[in-house]
């Protein structure tokens, strides 16, 4: 049997800011925005803007388990909000969609498990077929929606974000033995090259 992402979770936009979002160091409020975010699936919480909402309507507060969708730009992709990762008080900018899987659907479908497929080859390929724009490439929230998924059991869905996991973790860990040794070789750089002093010699 086929799955649709709206057969297993709600989808909204993100909080409806009216222009830009203005910063403020005293604001009680936290706000995920694209670059707080990456392909990998991930969001960082770190640097969050603090910012004061207006209105008297209730905020709709990210949760745990949330999926926050990528919209506009020239890359579309999930990324899963782990616990802990954000503050009590945080929504995300209204280029993302916040997708939430109904509360009925978790006995088939584990969120980190559909943020990963969100970011697959197959999904991937949908999207960029369904884009529109051509300057300002966006996906529509019906799009989204028709997303098709395909759901295997809980415990394969369990093995899959393990192992997804995993290769995150060995890229991270690269990474930081490139950086280490592109620093080492700067330093042996700069001792080799320092009585030079950086003049030209003929």
């Amino acid at each position: 049997m086929g799955f649709k992402l709206k057969d297993i979770a709600d989808i909204r936009l993100g909080h409806p800011f009216r222009g830009s979002i203005k910063g403020d160091e005293d604001g009680d409020v936290h706000v995920v925005q694209v670059r707080d975010t990456n392909d990998s699936g991930e969001v960082n919480g770190s640097n969050l803007v603090r910012t004061f909402l207006a209105g008297r309507k209730k905020p709709d507060w990210l949760q745990t388990g949330d999926i926050l969708f990528v919209a506009k730009g020239a890359k579309h992709y999930a990324a899963f909000v782990e616990e802990g990762v954000l503050p009590a008080q945080s929504v995300c900018s209204p280029h993302f969609f916040l997708v939430r899987i109904k509360p009925k659907k978790h006995v088939v479908a584990l969120p980190a498990f559909i943020a990963w497929q969100l970011n697959q080859i197959p999904a991937q390929r949908y999207f960029f077929n369904s884009a529109e724009g051509s300057l300002y490439v966006s996906i529509r929230k019906q799009v989204l929606a028709d997303t098709p998924l395909v759901l295997p059991s809980i415990e394969r869905q369990r093995q899959l974000i393990s192992m997804q996991l995993c290769a995150l973790n060995e890229k991270k860990t690269l990474q930081r033995l490139i950086e280490n040794r592109q620093q080492q070789i700067n330093a042996i750089a700069k001792n080799e090259l320092e009585p030079y002093g950086g003049t030209d010699r003929v």
